[in-house]
This record gives structure tokens, sequence and C-alpha cells, in this order.
């Protein structure tokens, strides 16, 4: 009998696994989104030559197909693409584009039909609600939590030196709620002075007078937050105006360090702070590819693919991570419904650690694993051209003590 009732459910099984998705192929996003978005179609390619990805409910593996979207940087079109994907492409799984700026547009397209939105990166703690169980955050702490190492060190920035401290982001919610922390953590300790404060657009990208005016207020310490695209415009800046500060704290320093360096600004990143995620720091993994296994995996496809210019960085391995998530909870799961599907990721909590660090999911579908420690970047080594790296934060995991000042 159960040999009979496995053959019905393979029988039963679609022809493919639809996976709805959106890229930006050109705008603001288009350097975050399209390293994500060409991991997954790796992923894909990979799991399509081993006869598809395996579906508990029905018992086999079966072809997936990614059907993309060109959502152009624009969140209007991204809602209307969503759309699309679920009520005229009739996906099985869909997935957010990139960063919080363009997953706010399918948020709610997705719940008003009661699909399970696959969120990659789109880390506003305001996507996610106990009302809400379409949705849940895969490959990056909620922004409230992301920032946790980073506010935990303002305590300590007193004990090197440091009493003035100047705050540059991006107005929209992931680099906000990551201001918002660490304006709290500065408020909390009365030794620090916070002498610059400043939000902008996250289409700004011309930072040179931000970085004269913030200079004129001679702080100790300067963080910055922002999307790799403002991240180079205020790298550049700092470069053409030979402006140096003696404690530089950046977004994607580390995370898309090869962004930075193929845009020759990696010498402004040398002794500056970041934080060590994916991109540059090896997390215990129980499932997947290491770090530098999935790099290696991924640059020798691209290259086969002759695909140009997206580079390796964090934004490649949120891509598969989004994958690997995907991948275990089809393993898991006893059919395509959503509110199963749902179920099935939910099983992965707690008990999944990827490249990405542990994968830990708040009831409301929020992530609160993969919290990276705090690292600062060192110039090369004599005879080499990588950057270094000191793990500095939390002390547990410390390989060095901070330099301040930077030299």
């Amino acid at each position: 009998m159960a040999l009979q009732a496995t053959a019905v459910r393979a029988a039963d099984a679609p022809a493919e696994i639809r996976i709805g998705t959106l890229y930006a192929g050109s705008g603001a996003m288009a350097s975050t989104s399209m390293p994500l978005h060409v991991a997954l179609e790796w992923w894909a390619d990979g799991l399509n030559k081993q006869g598809g990805v395996f579906v508990k409910g029905f018992d086999k593996r079966i072809p997936i197909r990614l059907i993309s979207y060109d959502d152009q940087s624009s969140p209007a079109l991204a809602g209307n693409l969503t759309n699309q994907l679920i009520t005229q492409d009739k996906v099985d799984i869909l997935l957010a584009d990139s960063t919080s700026v363009m997953t706010a547009a399918s948020v709610p397209v997705a719940r008003d039909h009661k699909m399970l939105l696959w969120d990659i990166t789109g880390s506003s703690p305001n996507f996610f609600s106990s009302d809400n169980p379409y949705i849940v955050l895969l490959a990056l702490a909620a922004t409230d939590r992301y920032p946790k190492t980073i506010a935990d060190f303002v305590k300590e920035m007193p004990k090197l030196g440091i009493a003035s401290v100047a705050l540059l982001y991006v107005t929209a919610d992931y680099t906000a709620f990551q201001a918002a922390a660490v304006r709290k953590a500065l408020k909390d300790t009365p030794e620090l002075k916070l002498v610059f404060d400043r939000g902008v657009p996250q289409t700004t990208s011309d930072y040179t007078v931000l970085v004269n005016n913030m200079a004129a207020a001679k702080p100790d310490a300067v963080l910055e937050f922002g999307y790799p695209a403002n991240e180079l415009s205020f790298l550049r800046a700092l470069s053409d105006n030979e402006t140096k500060f003696k404690f530089l704290f950046t977004g994607y320093g580390l995370t898309e360090q090869n962004l930075i360096k193929s845009n020759g600004l990696a010498d402004q990143l040398h002794y500056s702070f970041a934080l060590a995620g994916p991109g540059s720091y090896e997390f215990k993994v129980n499932y997947g590819l290491k770090r530098h296994e999935f790099e290696e995996a991924y640059e020798h496809w691209l290259k086969e693919k002759n695909v140009k210019g997206v580079e390796f960085g964090y934004n490649a391995i949120a891509g598969y991570q989004a994958g690997l998530v995907i991948e275990k909870s089809l393993a898991a799961a006893d059919s395509l419904d959503q509110l199963e599907l749902r179920r099935a990721v939910f099983t992965l909590s707690g008990n999944l650690e990827t490249l990405c660090g542990p994968f830990v999911l708040a009831p409301d579908g929020s992530q609160s694993g993969e919290i990276a420690p705090l690292g600062q970047i060192m110039p090369p080594a004599a005879g080499s051209t990588s950057l270094g790296l000191n793990i500095v934060w939390p002390a547990d995991l410390a390989t060095a003590k901070p330099v301040y000042p930077a030299p």
C-alpha cells in the first residue's frame, strides 16, 4: 500500500516547480539585485542537472522553472509584476526582489493573494506582523536586529578614546533602522557626543558636500549606512577630497568588498570597520556549500556562462541562501499549499546552519539569526594584494584588538 501511495503521489506531481522572481536589471538597485538573481539562476541550473528539486509531497525530484521579470529598480513596477507572477503565471513559489525598498511593493500584494512571499533581503521590521503569515525572511536578520554587533560595540568606543561620533545614513528602512539602533546606543553611552546626524535619500550619488560638512564637525568616529551604490559614492568622495577619519564604519565594506575593489576604492577601506557577513566570514555550515566553496563554484559558472558585470559578495550569497531554504523546505513540505510551505520553512528554524549563519525565524516570519561579528579591514600583508580581516567584536569571537586611530 505504501508503494502504491508513493506512486499515486508521483503521478500527481506537477511537471515543474514554478518559482517567480523579480530583479533590477538597471537603475539604482541593479548592483544589489543582479548578483542575487544570477546566483538563483546558478542554483536552479545545478538542481535541474540533478533532475530538479526533491518535493516530499510528491516523493520525487521535479524540475525548476524560474519565471523572472526586470522591475528596473521601480517599486511601482515591482508591485505590478508581483501581481502578474501570482495571477497570470500561477507560480508555486514567490520571491521578492532584493532590498527593503523593492520588497515593500510585493508584501501587500502577496498578502492580499494569500501567497507566501519568500523575502530574501527585505529586512524592514515594518513587513512583519503577527496577523500576516504570508512572509518569511531568508538571508538577513531583520534590520532592528542586524546591527546588534556595531550597536553593542558603541559602548566600547570610549575605551578607545572616542568621544564624538558622526552618523550618515540613507533614509530607506534598511539603513534608517540601523542608524536608529546606533543612535540609541549612543544615547545610552553618555561619554559619547553625536556631532553630526544626517539622513539622505537613497538616490544620493554625490557625497562631496556631506563629507566636507562631516569633516568640519571633527568627529572621532564616523558611521555610514547606505546601499552599495551609496557606499561607492561615499568612498569616492573620501578619495577625491583626500579625507580620512580616525574611525570609519561602512555598511558594505566587507559584504561587497569585491565591488568596492573593482571600482578602485579598496584603499579607502584600510583600517575601516564593517560587519563581517557571509561574504567575508566563514560560518559553521550543516547544509550547502561553505563560503569559499560557493565562491569558487559560482565564479566558475559565471565564466562558463560568460556572465559579465556581476561580483561575488553578500548579495550573491543571499541568492544561494534563498535557494537552499527553498530546497530544504520543499523536502519537508507535504504539498505546495502556501501555509504548508510556511510550516515547512519553520521546521528549519534553529536547525539549519548555512553560509549565512544560523537560520532562526521569529514567530512573525522575520529573521533573528544570521548576526555578523564586527571586523576591521586591514591593509594587504607584504607580497599580497588581498585585504586582511581582524574580528574585533564580540569579545568571544575576537581575533585582534581594534586599531585606533587609523594610521
